[in-house]
This record gives structure tokens, C-alpha cells and sequence, in this order.
């Protein structure tokens, strides 16, 4: 008992030491944890702008930031100088395609501190953006795949897709069983409560509808005004690969529920009375909507009606993805081809059927597939399982980027 008085009185002693101690410098070369540099720069790349970030200064006598920049292989000079109360700067005067690189420095009354360690940009004409479940973050990544731009940490993201109406990201949120409505640079949130565990969603962007599908086997529908305008059952619970998908040219829903090898057809304008069932599938999960479901099941890709007519596409595949590529009209997928023992991604012509093989035994465990449009609707972007790499894929297929430390079913959108 002794013993335990003179530790609680000597800790007592080490707070109150500590609590009276002056703060440190943020300034001061001898700062642990500064070096005496700007810390916390951050580049958030929205289309042809960069706004760059950093950490704020509590010191009274600063004149001003100084933003430097440089171009890839050239040297950094000075960019603007900041007020500062700053945090941001907007830089509105880069180029597509160019690699730029950033620090900052404060200027004092009588002193100018070193300058920030330097981050590093691609300019394209759109970010990547990856919703990653197990990691419970939508990450910003850079055009080509090789830079990790900004993370928002949240909760539990199940799905994601870009809402055109207002240009926010609707997130379903699985252990907050809400939907997120999130800005482009992932600074503003916004919640709805839903009414169970959200597995999926996807938009009639014509509409701003989104249409979610909850554990308990309800779609919840909620308008661009963001109320939840109707709550209706399948009458049976879904499991936790389910996905939907909107099929913008008949107006209805397609959900797989792969424990029982069904895919469902929802029509959205006829409420629930005309819902169709179509079974014989083998663990059905990703499914992908223009004017028929593709479903992708452990046998091969199909392509089925809303009256139950089923095509088969491509057989003797474990297909662990499909995605369309509505602009240029094609079906892209990932898969096992098990007669040649490989890992495959390719597409197919929506209109024609006419099947390409893109990457045959390049990369090993790929299961998700998102198609970027181009000129001629081949670049697409890959999730790597067991190696956990998000991977870049141009229209030859050759590798543009990578990035490591993407841990599970990824939901991927470009802006």
C-alpha cells in the first residue's frame, strides 16, 4: 500500500510539471515534433485545381505563408504568398498531365523558418476515389493510380457511387446504418438515418434518386431532396455479397441474393406487386444493369431479361466482377478462367457480344473491376486481393499505377 501512495504522489508531481511547462516552438529547429518546419501539407486535386492544406501556427507575429512549386525535373519557386490566418490555398494554374510538387514556409518579423516537406501531385482530368470497408476510410488517389491524395476516415463504407445532381458522393454506411452525402473533397458529411444495416446502393441519376438495399431485405428509396420517400420488403432477409444495380433503360432494380442463387428484378415505377425471381444460379454477387442484368456467378457471366430469359456470355469462369461502361457499351469483368487455370479481366461489347480478353494470367486474384471511359472504353481500374493492391490499367492493358494498402471489396468512383 506504501508503495502505491508514492507513485500516485510522484505522478501527481510529473502532471504538474508538465502542465506548467511552456509550449514548445512549433518553429524551433529543436521541436521534436516540428523540426521547426510547416507541418501537415496535404494536396487535394478537384479536376484542374490543387488546394493545398497545412497544419495552422499559434504564434502571434507572423507576416505571411510563402506557397513554392515546382514541376517535375525543374526547380521550386515561390508561387503566392498567403495571409496568415491561412490554412488553403486554391493553385488554379496547373496543366493536365503535369507532376507538381509543393512546400511552404512562414516568414516571421525576423525570421523565416525552413521550408515543409514536399508533396507530390499528378494533374489528370479526374481522381480516383476508393471506398475501402476494412480500412473505414474513401481515400482520394491521384488520376494514374500512384498517389495517394487525402483520406476521410469513415465509419463502415459499403458502397459508393457519384451523385451528378448535386456532385456528392452517396455512401452507404453499414455499422452507422446510414447514408452519407459527401463533398467532392470529402470535408463536408451529411447523414441519413436508414432504417437497417445498408449492403448496397446504386442512382437513377436522372432523377437523384438512390436506391438502397438494407440486410433485412428492404430498398429504401430517397429523393434529390434526400427524404426517404418509400420503404419497401422483398419479403426475405439478403446476405452480405448482395448487390444492385439501376437499369437506367427499364427503370428497375437488379439484386442478386447469392446464397440462394436468385437474382431479383425490382421495378421502381410499379411498386413492389410485379417483383420477378430468377433462380438456377450459382452464388450469384455482382451484377451490372443496362437493358438486362449481367450476373456474374461462380460458373460465368449472364445476361438476363425482366422477363427471365438467360444468355450466357462467358462459361467455365469464376467471374468475380462485372461493371458497364454505359458511354461506350461495354461489359467489363474480372475472373478464373478454370480451363486455363489463369486470372483473367476483359469485356464485352454490350451491343454485339463480341468478347475480349484484356489481361490473361497478368495479375493474379483480381475481384473488382471499374471501367474509366476514354476514347475507346478499355482503361479501367482493378482491386488486387491477398496482395491488396489497387491497380491502373490503361487501354492496351499496361500498367499506369499502383498503390498498396486497399484491404477488401473496394467501391470505386472517378471526379
Amino acid at each position: 500500500m506504501i508503495i502505491r501512495i508514492i507513485k500516485t504522489i510522484t505522478l501527481g508531481i510529473i502532471l504538474i510539471g508538465c502542465s506548467n511547462r511552456e509550449p514548445l516552438n512549433p518553429l524551433d529547429p529543436n521541436n521534436p515534433f516540428t523540426g521547426g518546419k510547416p507541418t501537415g501539407l496535404s494536396l487535394i486535386p478537384i479536376q484542374n485545381t490543387v488546394q493545398i492544406l497545412w497544419d495552422s501556427i499559434d504564434l502571434s507575429d507572423i507576416s505571411n505563408y510563402t506557397i513554392y512549386r515546382g514541376i517535375l525535373g525543374s526547380e521550386m519557386i515561390k508561387l503566392k504568398d498567403v495571409a496568415p490566418g491561412s490554412t488553403s490555398f486554391l493553385d488554379t494554374t496547373v496543366s493536365l498531365y503535369e507532376t507538381y510538387t509543393y512546400a511552404i514556409e512562414v516568414k516571421m518579423e525576423n525570421y523565416i523558418s525552413d521550408r515543409s516537406d514536399t508533396v507530390q501531385v499528378t494533374i489528370g482530368p479526374f481522381n480516383i476515389y476508393a471506398a475501402d470497408f476494412w480500412d473505414n476510410s474513401i481515400r482520394i488517389i491521384s488520376w494514374d493510380g500512384n498517389h495517394l491524395i487525402t483520406t476521410s476516415y469513415v465509419s463502415s463504407p459499403r458502397s459508393m457511387s457519384l451523385r451528378r445532381t448535386d456532385n456528392r458522393f452517396c455512401v452507404a454506411d453499414y455499422y452507422d446504418r446510414s447514408l452519407l452525402l459527401i463533398t467532392t473533397d470529402l470535408l463536408e458529411i451529411e447523414s441519413i438515418p436508414l432504417p437497417d444495416y445498408p449492403l448496397d446502393l446504386d442512382l437513377d441519376q436522372d432523377q437523384g434518386m438512390v436506391y438502397v438495399v438494407t440486410r433485412d431485405g428492404s430498398i429504401v428509396t430517397i429523393d434529390k431532396n434526400n427524404d426517404i420517400i418509400l420503404d419497401n420488403s422483398l419479403g426475405t432477409g439478403l446476405v452480405w455479397d448482395t448487390q444492385v444495380s439501376f437499369d437506367h433503360l427499364n427503370k428497375g432494380l437488379w439484386i442478386t441474393i447469392p446464397d440462394s442463387g436468385t437474382v431479383v428484378y425490382y421495378p421502381v415505377d410499379i411498386g413492389t406487386t410485379d417483383i420477378k425471381y430468377f433462380g438456377g444460379f450459382r452464388y450469384p454477387s455482382a451484377v451490372t444493369a443496362h437493358g438486362h442484368g449481367w450476373v456474374a456467378d461462380s460458373t460465368g457471366l449472364y445476361r438476363i431479361t425482366t422477363d427471365g430469359d438467360i444468355e450466357s456470355i462467358l462459361t467455365n469462369t469464376m467471374v468475380t466482377d462485372a461493371a458497364i461502361d454505359t458511354i461506350n457499351r461495354f461489359c467489363f469483368y474480372t475472373g478464373y478462367d478454370y480451363s486455363t487455370s489463369s486470372w483473367i479481366a476483359g469485356r464485352v461489347s454490350v451491343e454485339t457480344l463480341v468478347h475480349e480478353t484484356i489481361l490473361d494470367n497478368t495479375y493474379p486474384y483480381l475481384y473488382n473491376i471499374f471501367p474509366i471511359p476514354s476514347d475507346n472504353g478499355a482503361e479501367f481500374l482493378l482491386q488486387q486481393s491477398y496482395t491488396w493492391k489497387i491497380l491502373r490499367i490503361s487501354e492496351n492493358g499496361s500498367l499506369i499505377g499502383d498503390l498498396y494498402g486497399y484491404n477488401g471489396r473496394i467501391s470505386f468512383q472517378v471526379y
